[in-house]
Formats: structure tokens, sequence, C-alpha cells
């Protein structure tokens, strides 16, 4: 079937046509996406910012962004990855808590099937100061185990100093 799609057509060309797919045709139908930050991710932020300025960091990523897109944890610890800070998404996720964490490596979270070569790999970029990113098993307070998408950054000064390291964490869901 043609459609005369001239500058003198009528709606009336399309009165008979049923839509198979509407979502095709654009984003009308879709939700607006909910731009508002929760209260917990908005006091996450101005920690965020607050070690961001004591630690005097460069270049570090779009935290906020991040959050919004799904990162369900964070977590800050000192160049000897020792924990300083976990966000609230982190205690949701893992059902440990912040003062629990704190002062502690994250090995907590890890169990019998934990991907030894993704520990390596972990500690070799660490080692070499480097961002690293990789799929491991961890698990819960609970015992529950859960797959994590993990993304460390090294995050240095303005002397070019390694200050801390900041772990985002998504829980893949099968």
């Amino acid at each position: 079937m043609q459609f005369n799609l001239s500058p003198n057509s009528s709606t009336n060309t399309f009165s008979n046509q049923s839509l198979i797919h509407p979502l095709s045709i654009g984003n009308e139908f879709m939700p607006h996406p909910n731009n508002e930050l929760s209260e917990e991710i908005q006091k996450d932020l101005e920690t965020i910012a607050k070690f961001a300025q004591s630690q005097d960091w460069i270049d570090f990523a779009n935290y906020e962004k991040m959050l919004k897109k799904g990162v369900n944890s964070l977590v800050i610890s000192d160049n000897n990855q020792k924990i300083l800070y976990v966000s609230s998404g982190f205690e949701h996720m893992t059902g440990y808590s912040r003062k629990f964490s704190r002062g502690r490596k994250a090995n907590f979270l890890q169990g019998v099937n934990t991907e030894h070569d993704a520990l390596q790999t972990i500690r070799k970029a660490i080692e070499k100061r480097e961002f690293v990113e990789c799929v491991l098993t961890n698990y819960r307070k609970n015992g529950e185990s859960y797959l994590c998408n993990l993304r460390i950054f090294p995050m240095f000064n303005k002397k070019n100093e390694l200050k801390n390291f900041m772990a985002l964490g998504t829980e893949i869901y099968a």
C-alpha cells in the first residue's frame, strides 16, 4: 500500500490503518525517565564530592550519571584498599553496613565460587595503579551469591599521587 505524504495530504490518509508496533514510531509512548535522584543517592554524591575535594582528586568520573544508570554500589578505599566509605546502594546490595565495612578490605565479599582469575586481574591492576573492570561472584551477608560487574578506578591528586581507589559495582541479573 502506498500513502500520499504530500503537504496537501490529510490526516484521513491513515484513518483506516492500524499500528501493529506503535513503539517503532518513536518514543512518544515511552515513559519519561525520572531524572530525580533519591535522597540516599544525593547524600552519597555529597560525600563523594567531599572526598574528591579533600583528596584533591583529578579526572574523576561523572558519578551522578553512573548512579542514575544503575550502578548499585560505590566503595572508596585508601591506597592500601582499606574501605573508607560505602554507598547506601552497597549496603542494600550486600547486606553489610557502613560501620562493618569501614576499615576492612573488600575480600569479605568473596567466597568459594569467587573467580580466582578475576581476583588476580584486580590485584595486578591495583599494583600497576590502573583501571580494571571484571565480573566476579560476590556474596551477601546472608551467604547468597551474586554476579557483580566491578569497575575500579585509581584516584590521583594533582601531584599524581595515588590517594584512593573507587569501585563501582553493578549487580548482573541472569
